[in-house]
């Protein structure tokens, strides 16, 4: 009968006990986290599926393009001995820059779709202008009788050659020279990236990837040769110094989303222009002036030699010009894998308040829920995020927050008008939960106010629930009752 009697008394307090209770819904918070990752782990998995779609299109179409040059290089012949003793020469060159660079460039952009996934191109026309005021190469320290002069050509280089779409021509003072495909020497054109869409970098959004992709410097510029174009200079150039010359070339080029330029000339003018409405102006340098609006943007930079680390000439490979390159990004709206993931990191907050209220209903309505119940509410508020990320790469962030939101909310609430069997407390659940998707969507959109903005609202929350609590005797829950 004892023993009766205390099986009894040990299931009473089981499922009476506000300790116990309290205890089963912190592990089963626990318990969800297990889901929760698991969409964290579908949204990366997306994520990285629209990249590489992404990436497929920029390689048929042209990949983010980097304009470097237009660069004179002379060859000249260097000697040494050998482990034999025996003198050798080796091919050197000498590079030098334009006094003067003018670049006006108009970026017409597309949107190019795989699957349901779209990636940002472009076509652009690029008009190269320009002038160089000779300088000895003697004063480089080169030895006049090993200088190749015959040898001297302009290079410009391009890092995805697969976008050019004209026949390029050299205009040099009065002469037409046709460009050839590659550069007799890549000292001073390599390409700072390589296969960049290809790489996905795990916990790093797609804003700080693109400045991971712009920074030339955290490339080995030895690893990678860059593509690019010459043309053959038809003069003489022995006894120039001091002689003006003037160029022009025009370039049709496809690319992906980010254009760049590098300002070569000792004065650098660059000016584009397109009717593309979200511009992120990248790169070393931001311009000078610019005017965004709903039916395009137009910018321009002027950067001269002070500005940059390398010189107007140098010898062999000992500066990397790409680190000032600028230009733009054509973005195509915020990112909504960057979103969803963000959204995630509150679904603990959804889960344990939407319990709390759960837990508040068995307190003052002493209306007991079985944990199993619990899960089920838990689940329903997972698959949100399920919901959210599926639709929203169809119809977008936006809409997919609502019509996931009003799914979830309302599955939510016409349950807990069942397990609670009030009306009035299943309104409440489900307008406090529309209140905390609501607030989270605001979040959501105010990235730079995020932090603030979430600590406010903790802060009330935790405040509504000590107001609530207050006059609660935690020690007489459930034994009214359990006696009963």
């Amino acid at each position: 009968m004892n023993n009766n009697r205390d099986d009894k008394n040990f299931a009473g307090w089981i499922k009476y006990s506000t300790t116990f209770r309290i205890a089963i819904i912190g592990v089963l918070v626990l318990l969800l986290l297990i889901p929760v990752s698991m969409v964290g782990e579908l949204i990366y998995e997306r994520e990285h599926t629209k990249r590489l779609a992404v990436a497929e299109i920029s390689q048929k179409w042209g990949e983010q393009q980097t304009i470097a040059g237009p660069i004179i290089s002379i060859p000249y012949k260097e000697y040494s001995k050998n482990e034999n003793g025996e003198q050798v020469s080796i091919i050197r060159y000498a590079h030098f820059l334009p006094e003067l660079l003018t670049v006006n460039g108009i970026i017409e952009p597309q949107i190019r779709s795989r699957g349901i996934f779209d990636a940002v191109v472009y076509s652009s026309e690029l008009d190269f202008s320009g002038k160089f005021t000779w300088t000895d190469i003697y004063d480089l320290g080169v030895d006049a009788k090993n200088v190749d002069w015959g040898g001297a050509f302009m290079s410009v280089g391009i890092s995805d050659i697969r976008g050019i779409g004209n026949n390029m021509e050299l205009v040099w003072n009065n002469d037409i020279i046709p460009f050839n495909p590659g550069v007799q020497s890549s000292d001073a054109i390599f390409n700072p990236i390589r296969n960049h869409n290809m790489t996905p970098f795990r916990g790093i959004s797609t804003k700080q990837m693109s400045v991971i992709h712009s920074d030339a410097s955290r490339i080995d510029m030895q690893q990678a040769p860059n593509p690019g174009i010459s043309a053959r200079l038809p003069i003489q150039l022995e006894h120039g110094k001091g002689l003006i010359n003037e160029f022009s070339f025009k370039l049709s080029i496809n690319g992906s989303r980010d254009l760049q330029i590098v300002p070569v000339g000792k004065t650098s003018k660059i000016s584009l222009q397109s009717d593309w409405d979200a511009p992120s102006f990248s790169g070393a340098f931001l311009p000078d002036s610019r005017t965004v609006s709903s039916s395009g943007f137009e910018a321009s930079w002027k950067i001269i030699d002070l500005n940059r680390g390398f010189p107007q000439s140098w010898l062999g490979s000992s500066h990397n010009i790409y680190t000032t390159a600028s230009g733009v990004s054509l973005l195509s709206g915020v990112d909504d894998y960057a979103k969803t993931q963000r959204s995630v990191k509150y679904a603990v907050l959804m889960i344990t308040l939407t319990f709390l209220i759960f837990f508040f209903a068995e307190i003052f309505n002493r209306k007991k829920i079985h944990p199993v119940q619990y899960i089920l509410v838990g689940l329903a508020i997972v698959l949100f995020y399920s919901l959210l990320i599926s639709i929203s790469e169809i119809i977008g962030f936006g809409v997919a927050y609502l019509i996931s939101s009003l799914a979830t909310i309302g599955l939510i609430t016409l349950y807990s008008k069942s397990v609670l069997a009030s009306n009035r407390l299943a309104i409440v659940q489900g307008l406090v939960l529309s209140f905390l998707y609501l607030f989270i969507y605001i979040i959501l959109q105010l990235e730079d106010y995020a932090l603030v903005m979430g600590s406010i609202l903790l802060f009330v929350i935790l405040a509504i629930i000590m107001h609530l609590s207050r006059k609660i005797d935690w020690y007489s829950v459930g034994s009214d009752t359990q006696n009963k």
